[in-house]
C-alpha cells in the first residue's frame, strides 16, 4: 500500500500524520488485534498502541516488522520515518526515550527518495527478490543443528527455527474473502528459501483450521512441496522450499475451514 505525500497535501509531516496512515494501512490489511500483530511481528502490544496512536514516534525496527506484516512498502515507511527523525534510529520507543517533537517537512531529496523506493517496488515486483540471491545453496537433505538453537535450511524445515527469519521479507502478499485472511509468501535471501503463511481475521480459528501448500510453480506434486494443517490458529506458516534458480517461483495456495466446511481462498500466489 502507498502512503499519502504530506508535503503535496499542503503541510508538514508529523508523528500523528504517520500514525493516521498507519492506522489507515492496518485497516487496509483486514485491521487486526494488536495482540496477533504483536505475535507476528514480535513487537510488544503497547509499543505497537503507541505506534498506531501517535503518542511516540516508533522506531526503525517497529517500522519495518509492522508495515511488512500488514503488506506495505517497507522501505518508503522507514524513509519517512527517518525523516521525522533527525537523529535516526538513537530514539528508541522501546526503551521509553521520548523523541523530540518532529514536524517538519520532506526534503526535495527525501520526498524523490520515497517515491523512487515506491517505484522501483511497483516495476520490479518481485522479480527483484530473485535475482539478489547469492547465498551458497543449502543441503536439502535431513536437517543438522547450526551453530546455536537454530537448525539448516533445508527442504521441510520449520522457518521458525532457523536463521532464515531474520532477513526475511515478504514476496507477495494478498487479501482474500473480503480481506478476512491474508495470504503470502515470504523469502530469505540468505538461506535462498521460501515459504507460506496464511492469517485469519475474522475471529473464528477456535475449532477450525488454516491449510496452506506450497511448491515449484506448475508442480504440485513436487517432491520438494511442503504442506501443513493446522487448528485453532489465527496465523500460520509452512515448511520451507530452498530453491536456489534465480529464474525459478515458488506459488502457494491456501484454505481454511468455517464450521466444518473447507473454503479455497482464492488463485495460487506466487513470487
Amino acid at each position: 500500500m502507498g502512503m499519502s505525500n504530506p508535503e503535496s497535501e499542503g503541510g508538514p509531516d508529523s508523528v500523528e500524520r504517520f500514525a493516521a496512515d498507519l492506522r489507515e494501512l492496518r485497516l487496509s490489511a483486514g485491521d487486526p488485534k494488536l495482540i496477533a500483530l504483536s505475535e507476528r511481528t514480535g513487537v510488544s502490544k503497547s509499543v505497537l498502541s503507541e505506534a498506531f496512536s501517535g503518542r511516540r514516534l516508533p522506531t526503525e525496527r517497529t517500522v519495518a516488522r509492522v508495515v511488512e506484516d500488514l503488506g506495505g512498502e517497507r522501505e518508503a515507511w522507514v524513509a519517512r520515518r527517518f525523516a521525522l527523525d533527525p537523529r535516526g534510529t538513537a530514539a528508541t520507543a522501546e526503551s521509553g526515550a521520548s523523541p523530540e517533537p518532529a514536524s517538519r517537512r520532506f526534503s526535495v531529496l527525501q520526498t524523490l527518495l520515497i517515491a523512487g523506493v515506491a517505484a522501483a517496488l511497483a516495476v520490479g515486483g518481485t522479480s527483484v527478490f530473485w535475482a539478489t540471491r547469492t547465498a551458497p545453496v543449502p543441503d536439502a537433505g535431513a536437517p543438522e543443528n547450526a551453530e546455536g538453537p537454530y537448525l539448516a535450511a533445508a527442504n521441510g524445515v520449520d522457518p521458525m527455527r532457523t536463521a532464515c527469519k531474520d532477513d526475511a521479507i515478504i514476496a507477495a502478499s494478498e487479501s482474500r474473502l473480503d480481506r478476512q485472511v491474508h495470504v503470502q509468501l515470504l523469502y530469505s535471501n540468505d538461506c535462498m528459501a521460501v515459504w507460506g503463511r496464511v492469517t485469519r481475521y475474522d475471529d473464528r480459528s477456535s475449532g477450525n483450521t488454516l491449510t496452506m501448500q506450497i511448491y515449484p510453480e506448475g508442480d504440485r506434486k513436487s517432491a520438494r512441496a511442503q504442506k501443513r494443517t493446522a487448528e485453532g490458529l489465527q496465523s500460520m506458516y509452512t515448511p520451507m522450499i530452498v530453491e536456489p534458480d534465480v529464474e525459478a517461483r515458488v506459488c502457494g495456495a491456501a484454505s481454511l475451514t468455517l464450521d466444518g466446511e473447507t473454503i479455497d481462498l482464492g488463485p495460487e500466489l506466487c513470487a
